[in-house]
């Protein structure tokens, strides 16, 4: 925290970095920091809890170790070493980013907040996580911690938008140090200002806290409308012959592209049906009921069952191997 405390003119900034210097966590992506440890982690934590990605950035980091290993990293070992953390796009448009990054940029990142969210899948959020925690920049990061922070602090109604965050919360940014006051903002929100059963007896900025004073913290942020999930069910098509599955790559436009897969079909075809696996995904339930047929689809190829760990494969996929392997299909088929 180097001239933090000389340059921060709040109450609030200086409480809150004087906090995050005595309790911030160990984790992996704070060790030996980077950039590219910093754009890699934080693509990962999107939407994912930080002790589920713990494992597979330090598994990433062994593979890829480098932007450059990542940029000339074939898509389907890119697909695989993300395989179980769900949302593949987001490896998809990592994968790009480093290609686009090592042939136009020499294999460095942009230093630039304008820059850096030009990148493929790099968004305002990410742009400024890495803008700040890398290059100082001073410029607001606000994830959804951030934001309900921000809600508990303003008595902010309604669903808080990025910018309504980023208007209360700028003035408290030092100019130095833009990357500790965020990851701060993160930490508070991750460890104490929680969803449920927030911690406000131990929260160092409680006094500055509008909900709080008002005891009603219970009610920011006011909870968002429900949408509803739709329900998908579908038929995997099963075909086994002489060790070999026959699996199709989705393409790049699917839901889970780049991943290989049973074939999916919302007919009904002629065959032996197996129970039905169900799998949940943020936006959609799908239901998959395994039917072994006699002839493969038009789509497709045979994969011999001794590389499928090779390949990657989505949980539901995994969800109907394990369907297809405890129903003996060779006796079926």
């Amino acid at each position: 925290m180097t001239g933090c405390y000389v340059r921060c003119v709040t109450p609030f900034t200086r409480e809150l970095l004087s906090w995050f210097s005595a309790n911030r966590r160990t984790l992996p992506w704070r060790e030996a920091r980077t950039p590219y440890r910093v754009w890699v982690s934080e693509a990962m934590l999107q939407q994912t809890q930080v002790a589920t990605v713990i494992p597979y950035f330090t598994r990433w980091l062994t593979r890829f170790p480098t932007l450059e290993a990542l940029a000339a990293a074939p898509l389907a070992d890119v697909l695989k070493a993300w395989e179980g953390l769900g949302y593949y796009r987001r490896a998809r448009l990592l994968h790009e980013g480093a290609k686009r990054v090592a042939a136009q940029h020499g294999g460095v990142l942009p230093t630039r907040y304008d820059e850096l969210v030009k990148l493929p899948g790099v968004g305002p959020y990410t742009a400024a996580a890495v803008a700040s925690l890398s290059f100082g920049e001073p410029v607001l990061a606000v994830d959804g911690n951030v934001k309900r922070v921000a809600a508990r602090l303003f008595c902010l109604p309604g669903e808080v938008k990025v910018r309504d965050a980023n208007a209360r919360l700028t003035p408290y940014l030092p100019e130095t140090e833009a990357g500790a006051f965020n990851e701060a903002l993160m930490e508070l929100g991750a460890t104490v200002c929680t969803p449920r059963s927030p911690r406000c007896e131990v929260c160092p900025v409680s006094p500055h806290c509008g909900a709080y004073r008002a005891g009603q913290v219970a009610r920011f942020p006011e909870p968002k409308m429900r949408k509803r999930v739709p329900r998908l069910h579908r038929f995997a098509l099963v075909c086994k012959k002489d060790g070999a599955l026959w699996l199709r790559e989705r393409s790049q436009s699917e839901m889970l592209g780049g991943l290989w897969g049973f074939v999916l079909s919302e007919t009904e075809p002629v065959g032996v049906k197996l129970e039905p696996v169900r799998h949940a995904y943020t936006h959609l339930k799908i239901t998959a009921t395994p039917v072994v047929v006699g002839a493969p689809p038009e789509v497709g190829a045979w994969v011999k069952v001794s590389e499928l760990d090779a390949l990657p494969l989505s949980r539901l996929d995994y969800k109907i191997l394990e369907q297809v392997r405890e129903m003996a299909v060779d006796k079926l088929a």
